[in-house]
């Protein structure tokens, strides 16, 4: 394959090979995209035999081609892989998606086209149609603090969850976010993503991490156009406590390099939204998550009285 590639296509993994399979045969799938030339690359934090890949190579068309990469053990982590990529992928255009997604057949080429659309975006997502949320959840969020009227904007306490209206949304629109499952950048967006000590394993908020330093050098849209379905499958994620406080601090970091400084607003919604998941999970006897909303809740008040003040 000529190295004058269209699109890199980056699959972040850790021993899922029944839903990566099934992610890259929704790949291979693609239609509308004939002339163009797409690398896949699995990066992988777990293990992956040849035969498999091999296996998995016989399906792959002729104009995309796959190519491996296990990562050292000190090297382990979502965020980490998602640097790996941006070094290891050869087109400018990079798309990054979970392993656990499966894509509409003209993905893809929507995908494409709106870069085309949009030549000064530096990032295009897509929309999840496995998302939905009713009435009573939508308004809960906006309650929690979860949430805002609007689709692209992030909650006053850092949260992603207006994705809830994403699937109600007919237009492209401008974002100041895109989701981890699907996020597709101009690599040159990304030169100033480095690991950080608060963003490990896991690495929850990750995507919100990149979203930001991305939308430095440009605007972000979601196309609704964009669909897959994110089955978010359990295997290889961390335990439900260690989520919970990781969502809790990592957005209290994010709140930070977003602002500048953590205000009195914006701590306090933080909070908020933190207490009421923690009161949401102990009503529904979720022990292993309201006990981590509690530890996490509890380091954000030692953080903050450490510093003195909320101005951190």
């Amino acid at each position: 394959m000529s190295d004058s590639l269209t699109l890199s296509v980056a699959i972040c993994t850790r021993n899922r090979h029944e839903d990566m399979r099934k992610c890259l045969i929704s790949i291979f799938g693609q239609q509308g995209i004939a002339g163009s030339a797409i690398e896949i690359l699995i990066i992988d934090d777990g293990d992956t035999e040849e035969a498999w890949l091999e296996e998995v190579r016989k399906e792959m068309p002729s104009n995309m081609e796959l190519s491996y990469h296990k990562k050292k053990r000190e090297e382990a982590g979502l965020l980490r892989s998602r640097i790996y990529a941006t070094h290891a992928s050869r087109s400018e255009t990079l798309l990054f998606l979970d392993d656990d997604v499966e894509l509409e057949p003209d993905y893809l080429a929507v995908l494409l086209e709106t870069f085309k659309r949009y030549p000064d975006a530096v990032g295009v997502g897509g929309v999840d149609q496995s998302f939905s949320c009713s009435l009573k959840g939508r308004l809960l969020m906006l309650i929690s603090g979860r949430s805002r009227f609007a689709p692209g904007k992030l909650s006053y306490s850092g949260f992603a969850s207006s994705m809830n209206l994403w699937n109600r949304q007919k237009k492209i629109f401008r974002t100041e976010f895109l989701h981890g499952c699907n996020m597709c950048f101009r690599k040159s967006a990304l030169r100033d993503v480095e690991p950080v000590e608060w963003l490990n394993g896991y690495s929850l908020g990750e995507d919100l991490y990149l979203s930001y330093l991305a939308s430095l050098y440009g605007p972000m849209v979601i196309n609704p156009g964009l669909k897959l379905i994110h089955h978010g499958s359990p295997a290889s994620r961390d335990k439900e406590e260690l989520v919970a406080y990781t969502k809790v601090i990592n957005h209290y970091e994010l709140l930070k390099l977003r602002t500048g400084r953590l205000t009195p607003f914006r701590y306090a919604m933080l909070l908020w939204t933190t207490l009421f998941l923690y009161a949401e999970t102990a009503f529904k006897r979720r022990k292993e998550a309201s006990t981590g909303y509690l530890r996490g809740i509890r380091e954000l008040r030692s953080v903050l009285a450490r510093s003195g003040s909320t101005g951190v």
